[in-house]
C-alpha cells in the first residue's frame, strides 16, 4: 500500500484509484455510522475521495494513509451531519428512519456488528468501528479522533458495558457477544 501511496502522491491516478478501490468498503461503513440515508453516505465517501485526490501530496507518512483519509472522512461526515440538523425535513427524516429501525429491529433474533452499537453515542459508535471493524489500534484511533490514547481505551470500555447492559436487560444477550 506505501507504494501506491509514494505513486499517487507522483501523480499516479490509478495507484490512487486502486488504493480508494481497496478502502472504499471501510470507508462506507464509517460513513454509515453517522448516516442512516444511503444518499448521505455516498456522498460523504465521495466528497472524500475528492478531497483526498486533491491533497494526496500531504501525506506525510506512506503507511499512514488509511489514517489520514478516514480522518478526511469524519471530518466531511460531522461537517454534512450538521448542515444536514439545520433543515427540518432531514430531522423528521432522521426520527422517522430510527423509529422503523427500532420497530424492526425488535423481531431480528441474530444480533450484527451494527445492530449491537446502534444505541450508543456517535463517537462510541465510530470508535468501536475504527476498533473491531477497521482493526485499528488505539493509537491510530487516537491521532483520527484528536483525543488521547487513554480516552480512547475508556470509551471502548464503557461501550463494551452499555451494549452488554442494554442487551442483558432486554433478555436477548448472547454469549458470543461476551
Amino acid at each position: 500500500m506505501e507504494e501506491l501511496v509514494i505513486a499517487a502522491k507522483e501523480g499516479d491516478n490509478e495507484a490512487f484509484l486502486e488504493l480508494i478501490v481497496g478502502l472504499e468498503q471501510d470507508l462506507y461503513k464509517i460513513a454509515k455510522a453517522r448516516f442512516s440515508c444511503e444518499e448521505d453516505v455516498e456522498d460523504a465517501v465521495q466528497e472524500t475521495i475528492l478531497q483526498a485526490l486533491k491533497s494526496i501530496k500531504k501525506v506525510k507518512q506512506p503507511q499512514y494513509f488509511k489514517t489520514w483519509i478516514i480522518r478526511i472522512l469524519i471530518n466531511k461526515c460531522n461537517k454534512m451531519y450538521q448542515k444536514k440538523l439545520n433543515h427540518k425535513e432531514y430531522n423528521e427524516e432522521i426520527n422517522a428512519t430510527n423509529n422503523a429501525y427500532t420497530e424492526d429491529n425488535k423481531i431480528i433474533g441474530k444480533m450484527d456488528f451494527y445492530l449491537l452499537i446502534k444505541d450508543l453515542s456517535y463517537k462510541e459508535r465510530i470508535t468501536m468501528i475504527l476498533f473491531y471493524v477497521e482493526n485499528l489500534t488505539t493509537k491510530d484511533i487516537s491521532k483520527i479522533l484528536k483525543e488521547s490514547e487513554s480516552t480512547i481505551r475508556n470509551r471502548i470500555s464503557r461501550a463494551r458495558a452499555k451494549i452488554k447492559k442494554i442487551y442483558e436487560e432486554k433478555g436477548v444477550f448472547d454469549e458470543r457477544y461476551r
